[in-house]
């Protein structure tokens, strides 16, 4: 995997599968974190955690995952999309991101008239800044008094913007941060770095989200029982 910058995405891809992120026009740059491309050289079964994004593959919308997915990559296929940063695809097409939790819709029956990304970015508004808070945060009621919002009012932005309820977006940015750090020194030392109460905590957690521990994601994943199946390959 190839990363041109840390991300807040983990990618839990294995031998013969490649992976690359080319970033963002700057001016979509407030709405889309990256363009990725997948080749395979092998059967894959990926499996992707929920990482509060959504994302735009061969014309159709990919809602927010609010558990894991996994997605069949046969030998010799290119998957190609774009990943929009946590609320960058409701503040761009305007359509809650509530809507669309687990789904794959094709973009013309949200947008019925398709516009460039360009000429979308030009009128829309920034993503709401109340994701990155709660995406970087771990109170949400220091979040509340710091911003001046009440509680109720954060969670109803939240979900329009992500999908998620505030505690969950937190939880599954905790997780990516985790992922992305990797073992380090220890699990325990890594958990408690990450704000687990230990390494129980966090293997259980993190189970809940993404259907394994992270000894298994970042070692040698293996995936259990059928999940949902979003069908990355685009050609």
């Amino acid at each position: 995997m190839s990363r041109l910058a840390r991300t807040h995405s983990v990618f839990l891809g294995g031998p013969g599968v490649r992976y690359e992120e080319r970033p963002p026009h700057p001016a979509l740059a407030p709405w889309i974190a990256v363009r990725w491309r997948i080749e395979t050289d092998v059967d894959f079964d990926l499996r992707i955690p929920p990482d509060g994004c959504m994302d735009i593959i061969g014309g159709d919308a990919i809602g927010s995952f609010s558990s894991f997915g996994t997605a069949h990559l046969p030998a010799g296929s290119v998957s190609e999309g774009v990943r929009f940063h946590p609320g960058g695809f409701p503040a761009l097409y305007g359509v809650p991101a509530s809507e669309l939790v687990g789904l794959r819709v094709p973009l013309g029956d949200i947008v019925p008239r398709a516009r460039p990304l360009e000429r979308l970015a030009a009128d829309a508004p920034a993503p709401d800044p109340l994701v990155r808070a709660v995406w970087s945060g771990s109170d949400l009621r220091a979040i509340s008094r710091g911003l001046g919002y009440g509680e109720r009012q954060i969670r109803r932005r939240i979900l329009a913007a992500t999908g998620h309820a505030p505690k969950r977006l937190m939880r599954i940015a905790r997780m990516q941060r985790l992922l992305l750090d990797g073992r380090g020194e220890s699990w325990a030392r890594s958990a408690v770095e990450h704000g687990y109460y230990d390494e129980a905590h966090m293997a259980n957690d993190v189970r809940e989200l993404a259907g394994a521990t992270p000894h298994a994601l970042l070692g040698r994943p293996v995936l259990p029982s059928p999940a949902p199946e979003p069908s990355l390959a685009s050609r």
